[in-house]
């Protein structure tokens, strides 16, 4: 029940029209290795009532024809498609297939080229989203969050990246009562604002949080009575430049890590707030402290200049601080596996 390789497509096809759907599905598979991220799905792929697995579709070079009949497609469990290049027609064709799959669990929507033309504010227009979805991922100008993500009660894993979300009150309004939500990983341009604050009440069975490569970002910070669940924050490529705020909010807490050019200010604060914590939590390290550590002084938000705000910084000086830091030592298998899990 998996459209993976052509050879399983072919025995559910009708024997007069395995020819010509052999032949297709070999052009779209060796098209694959090109610069496409996804593969063109052949008309007729209505007919696979009981196919469950759908992955990778590429929308701009599949029919028109072919994208309205993945909503019949009764029995999918998973669905991931890539946008790039398709036209705003197919893209509201794609829209209402998608409405159509009723026993959808896992859906994957991927626009890699911002500044294209193509955005994903399609997605706005879904007035009845697949109401089982336990796992989304966006990846694509979305400008807001699109309202109906907020009426998924089951959803467990939320993954949002190039969204180029502006107002933090709207990502607290729609994604913090999640009732299931446990793994949120905010990517690559999701956020432009500078403090990022986990209200009270918002996102209560959250387990997992990654943080990765929001580069305006320079206040995490948990109120008393967020998160009362989260075990594990992972951060890359941020800058906190006025830190990680209410630590000690977090009851839950087992892990802070800090991967790939994560880093925060005055970290042995961070550290002693973690020692202190009830908990036990570890403070996890992917590099040498001085790679971590923004210095002692703590910025207020709007403080940042751009030469504090770079992600590639260059080596400390030998006779930096000799504050100790208790750090675990982490393997980047392991720290691979941790931005992973997020």
């Amino acid at each position: 029940n998996t459209l993976c390789l052509p050879i399983l497509f072919t025995p559910l096809v009708d024997p007069s029209e395995h020819p010509e759907v052999v032949a297709e599905l070999h052009m779209a598979w060796s098209s694959r290795w090109s610069w496409s991220r996804g593969v063109k799905v052949p008309e007729g792929i209505g007919k696979l009532k009981e196919l469950q697995i759908l992955e990778v579709v590429d929308i701009r070079r599949t029919s028109g024809k072919a994208i309205k009949e993945l909503g019949e497609l009764v029995q999918l469990r998973k669905l991931s498609v890539v946008t790039e290049g398709a036209t705003k027609q197919k893209c509201n064709v794609l829209c209402d297939a998608i409405q159509k799959l009723t026993c959808l669990r896992s859906l994957t929507v991927n626009n890699f080229l911002i500044g294209s033309g193509v955005t994903l504010e399609w997605l706005h227009v879904v007035s009845s989203p697949p109401p089982l979805l336990r796992s989304l991922k966006l990846d694509g100008c979305l400008g807001e969050i699109p309202g109906w993500v907020g009426s998924l009660i089951h959803l467990v894993k939320l993954r949002l990246s190039r969204t180029v979300i502006k107002k933090e009150g709207k990502i607290m309004e729609i994604l913090g009562p999640l009732p299931n939500l446990m793994h949120l990983r905010l990517g690559y341009g999701f956020y432009s604002g500078e403090k990022l604050a986990f209200k009270m009440g918002a996102f209560r069975n959250l387990k997992k949080l990654g943080i990765c490569d929001l580069a305006k970002l320079r206040e995490l910070k948990f109120e008393d009575g967020t998160s009362p669940q989260l075990a594990m924050i992972y951060i890359s490529w941020c800058e906190l430049a006025s830190g990680i705020i209410g630590v000690n909010q977090l009851p839950k807490l087992k892990q802070i890590a800090l991967g790939p050019y994560g880093r925060v200010a005055n970290l042995a604060m961070l550290q002693s707030e973690v020692d202190a914590h009830p908990n036990s939590p570890v403070l996890r390290l992917s590099e040498e402290r001085s790679h971590h550590d923004l210095g002692g002084t703590v910025a207020q938000v709007g403080e940042a200049t751009e030469e504090s705000s770079s992600l590639h910084p260059e080596p400390a000086a030998a006779g930096g601080s000799s504050e100790s830091v208790v750090t675990t030592n982490v393997s980047q298998d392991d720290l691979l596996y941790t931005y992973n899990s997020c």
